[in-house]
């Protein structure tokens, strides 16, 4: 199989210009590798284009709006012009979208990598409004890199794997496979990390007899049958895996920050109704607790 990274295109999308500056230099060693084209996508809007025409006539409000536009786009054009040089096919537009993540998604057709750089929320309204970040990692059909902070010398790329059994190996596929493309463009080392239950949560006088050491090795014993399959399968350099017992969210991270991953790699899953609203899934959980960035995947067809 190819070890090439195939990317056609990436995109860079914000409703801010805040972040840009530092993803542009993570699209550019993407498009140096790959040879694809970059975009970067400004989304803007204003309440003044709900203003009804007896406060605002419709020809002062468009070219409010317009003048708006222009602004954004003269933006979008100093952060881009440093790398027209550099770039083969770079080029920047503005989309008017009240809703940014309806506005992002729908810009997403023939885009094979998203790049969005962090949303700043406070944790309470992280919890009662999904805010972008999220909504674009449970509905983009392509990876999405949550960019966080410029990328230091890159020494590893760590990919988190669900492998408590066979029916998660199309969605680590695709986080495994999306990792080892980036540890490539990077040329840094790929290691995978896989978290497993923690018993000692759930011991009770009743249950002192079982054999929980042979319970333990037999969920490492899977784990890592069914990682080294799957690595032999995408023939990916992983270095080391690292199979942590305990809650995903807590030892993904933890690991991450110790060892200084430049990105984490981990897979996500859509949500609908309350769900979306009140609870995060682990990418979710993950993506503050994470100092380098995070890169999630959906599963193909999900």
């Amino acid at each position: 199989m190819s070890k090439k990274p195939v990317f056609k295109k990436v995109l860079i999308a914000n409703d801010r210009l805040d972040g840009l500056d530092l993803a542009l230099p993570k699209a550019a060693m993407i498009e140096h590798y790959s040879g694809a084209a970059v975009e970067v996508l400004g989304v803007v809007y204003d309440t003044i284009a709900e203003e009804p025409d007896t406060i605002l006539p419709a020809a002062e409000r468009a070219n409010l709006i317009e003048g708006l536009k222009a602004a954004e786009r003269n933006g979008l054009k100093r952060l881009i012009a440093p790398y027209q040089d550099k770039v083969a096919d770079i080029s920047a537009r503005v989309l008017w979208e009240k809703n940014p993540a309806s506005g992002i998604l729908s810009q997403l057709d023939g885009v094979d990598f998203l790049i969005k750089p962090i949303s700043r929320h406070q944790a309470l309204l992280d919890r009662l409004h999904a805010p972008l970040d999220w909504a674009l990692t449970r509905s983009a059909p392509c990876p999405v890199l949550i960019s966080k902070k410029a990328w230091p010398q890159p020494n590893l790329v760590l990919a988190a794997l669900d492998a408590g059994d066979e029916s998660h190996q199309t969605l680590n596929r695709a986080i495994l496979d999306t990792a080892a493309s980036m540890s490539r463009i990077l040329g840094c080392d790929l290691q995978v990390v896989c978290a497993y239950p923690s018993l000692g949560q759930s011991v009770n006088d009743l249950q002192v007899a079982m054999d929980y050491d042979g319970i333990k090795a037999d969920m490492r014993e899977t784990r890592s049958r069914l990682i080294a399959a799957l690595t032999r399968e995408l023939e990916a350099p992983v270095s080391e895996v690292h199979l942590l017992e305990g809650h995903a969210r807590d030892t993904i991270p933890a690991l991450a920050n110790e060892m200084n991953a430049v990105l984490t790699v981990l897979g996500t899953a859509a949500r609908r109704g309350l769900s979306q609203l009140i609870l995060g899934n682990t990418a979710e959980a993950i993506i503050g607790s994470l100092e380098g960035d995070l890169v999630t995947v959906r599963e193909p067809g999900s």
